[in-house]
């Protein structure tokens, strides 16, 4: 398994957007989403193939958030794709 970065799916409040892929099969997601624009903060979620939405932190800047997302990705022991 192997996490690849999805920047077509980047825009508007998601700022960072990974797949686990399994032989092309998606096997989760995870998402960096920012709520600036309702005076809110950024939050990284993700979600399991079956649909499961798990909200993993809210944090005060973008570059907090990504380091959640990034430190999930490394505990999951999963590379990224060329990273």
């Amino acid at each position: 398994m192997h996490w690849r970065r999805r920047r077509d799916l980047e825009g508007g409040k998601v700022l960072g957007a990974w797949l686990l892929l399994d032989e092309g099969t998606v096997e989760e997601e995870l998402y960096v989403e920012s709520h600036e624009y309702r005076g809110g903060d950024f939050d990284v979620y993700t979600t399991s193939s079956d649909g499961e939405w798990k909200h993993r932190g809210t944090f005060d800047t973008a570059d907090d958030a990504f380091d959640a997302a990034l430190a999930y990705i490394d505990e999951s022991q999963s590379p990224v794709e060329g990273r």
